[in-house]
C-alpha cells in the first residue's frame, strides 16, 4: 500500500472529516493516502457513533483515505493495529508513553489522549476503500469532567499541530511498510492497556474481576476470569466496559 499524506486538505470547520471523505470518494475526487484536517467538527463521530468532543483549532480531528486497500475482510483489525501503533509511537516520539485501550482508544495512564475511528467500504470479501478518522489531543487544558489528557498537559509546553500531524504521517508511513511483519501483532499485544492485569470490568452478566489476556486473529478481546475455575470470554467492541 502507497505511503499517506501526500495531498493534506485543510478545512475551516465541517460537521465530521469523515463524513466529508466519505462524500469525497463517492465521488471519486480523492487521491490514495489523502489526509483531510479541520480546525473546527461540530459533530466528530467516535466509535459506535459516541461523540468526539475537541476545543477548536487546539488539536488535531482528521481522516486519512486509504483506496485501494486490498485487504481481505476479514483482517480488517489489521488496520485498526496499524493506526493505533501509529499514535503510540508518534506520542513516543515526544516522550510520552501510551497504551491502547482495546480497540484503538489511546491512554497515558488513566487518561484519554486519542480516539480513532475506522470506517470500511468493502466489496464481495475485500476492503477497497478505508477512511480513518483520528482525534488527537495536543494543545487543549481543560476537559470537564472527562478522564483525558492532551500533549500540551503531559509535557507542559505548547505544541505546532503541523509538527505533530507530520509526526503522525511518518509514525504510520512506516508501520504501513512493515504491515505484514509480526512485529505489528506482537506491539500490539504488549501495548494493550491492563494486560495482564488483574481489574474491574462489566459484560451483559453484571461486574466482574478478570485479567485481560490479548486478543484474538479477529481482534476480539480475551478476558480470563474466576480463579478457581479460570474461564476465557471472548467479547466484541461494546460488549465489555473497562471499569476505569
Amino acid at each position: 500500500m502507497q505511503e499517506i499524506g501526500r495531498s493534506i486538505i485543510r478545512l475551516e470547520s465541517v460537521d465530521s472529516t469523515n463524513n466529508y471523505t466519505a462524500n469525497r470518494a463517492r465521488e471519486n475526487d480523492l487521491r490514495h493516502g489523502a489526509v483531510i484536517l479541520a480546525v473546527e467538527q461540530t459533530a466528530g463521530k467516535g466509535q459506535m457513533g459516541a461523540h468526539w468532543q475537541s476545543d477548536a483549532g487546539a488539536n488535531l480531528t482528521f481522516s486519512v483515505f486509504l483506496n485501494n486497500v486490498n485487504l481481505s475482510a476479514e483482517r480488517q483489525f489489521l488496520l485498526t493495529k496499524i493506526v493505533s501503533l501509529s499514535l503510540v509511537d508518534l506520542l513516543g516520539s515526544f516522550g510520552i508513553s501510551a497504551k491502547i485501550k482495546w480497540p484503538n482508544d489511546i491512554y497515558v495512564d488513566n487518561r484519554k489522549i486519542a480516539g480513532v475511528l475506522i470506517e470500511n467500504i468493502i466489496q464481495g470479501k475485500t476492503i477497497s476503500k478505508t477512511i480513518i478518522g483520528i482525534g488527537l489531543n495536543v494543545n487543549q487544558q481543560e476537559f470537564g469532567l472527562l478522564s483525558a489528557t492532551s500533549l500540551s498537559l503531559e509535557k507542559r509546553m505548547h505544541f505546532s499541530l503541523d509538527d505533530v500531524l507530520f509526526s503522525f504521517i511518518g509514525a504510520f508511513n512506516k508501520r504501513l511498510k512493515g504491515m505484514e511483519s509480526a512485529s505489528i501483532h506482537e506491539d500490539y499485544h504488549q501495548l494493550l492497556f491492563w494486560l495482564n492485569e488483574s481489574r474491574r470490568f462489566k459484560d451483559e452478566q453484571g461486574e466482574f474481576e478478570g485479567a485481560l489476556v490479548g486478543i484474538n486473529e479477529r481482534g476480539m478481546l480475551l478476558v480470563e476470569s474466576g480463579l478457581r475455575e479460570p474461564q476465557l470470554s471472548v467479547y466484541q467492541l461494546k460488549e465489555i466496559e473497562f471499569l476505569i
